[in-house]
């Protein structure tokens, strides 16, 4: 009973843990910013589009390395869609930071890619010395511009930052304090990034 318990409990984590993956979870942050502003916004449609597309499709395109090869096992196949997903996400996110800058995309837009690739570039120099949890920081990141940038009303969305540390423990994907390293990580630099680009608390 007690290894079908730990079954069931790692099942569910696994599942949590993609239903919360970092393309899923940045698409649905920029997809609400979209719905916030005005619609004569220049070039609203474009930004959210070059958003979605470097923030979701091109990372997302990683969990094809989840196909595993013959007769491989399964942890090497995690551990290579996991190295993939990074490889995807640091070089997306910087092209589509160029391009949302070239084309005058909506600042928010620019601040929130911004917010990733520094992210992703304090990740690889905390990695250095310590391995942090980028599952943890791809939804730290997002729950915390919301709640930055809407105020009390998105407060309820922080339960997605212990509902992905628990996923992460269970599925023994990091411990508790790689994904604790992780949103702290995220956090701080996503505030950081907004403030940098004058955005002002719950003034979205």
């Amino acid at each position: 009973m007690g290894k079908n318990i730990q079954r069931t409990v790692h099942i569910i984590g696994v599942v949590v843990s993609h239903i919360v993956n970092t393309p899923f979870v940045a698409g649905g942050a920029i997809t609400l910013l979209l719905f916030s502003l005005r619609p004569d916004v220049p070039q609203r449609l474009l930004g959210w589009g070059l958003s979605l597309v470097f923030l979701t499709v091109v990372p997302a395109l990683s969990l094809l390395f989840y196909i595993p090869r013959r007769n491989e096992p399964w942890s090497s196949t995690e551990k290579r869609q996991r190295v993939m997903s990074f490889v995807f996400m640091a070089s997306s996110y910087p092209v589509g930071y160029v391009l949302l800058k070239i084309f005058h995309a909506p600042p928010i837009f620019e601040a929130v890619m911004m917010s990733y690739v520094m992210v992703v570039l304090g990740l690889i120099l905390i990695n250095l010395f310590f391995k942090a949890s980028g599952h943890a920081a791809g939804v730290a990141g997002p729950v915390s511009a919301m709640i930055y940038l809407y105020g009390l009303i998105a407060t309820p969305l922080i339960a997605l930052i212990p509902l992905t540390m628990w996923a992460r423990v269970k599925t023994k994907g990091h411990t508790l304090s790689q994904t604790i390293v992780g949103s702290i990580l995220s956090a701080l630099i996503t505030v950081v990034v907004l403030i940098v680009y004058g955005f002002a608390p719950g003034g979205f």
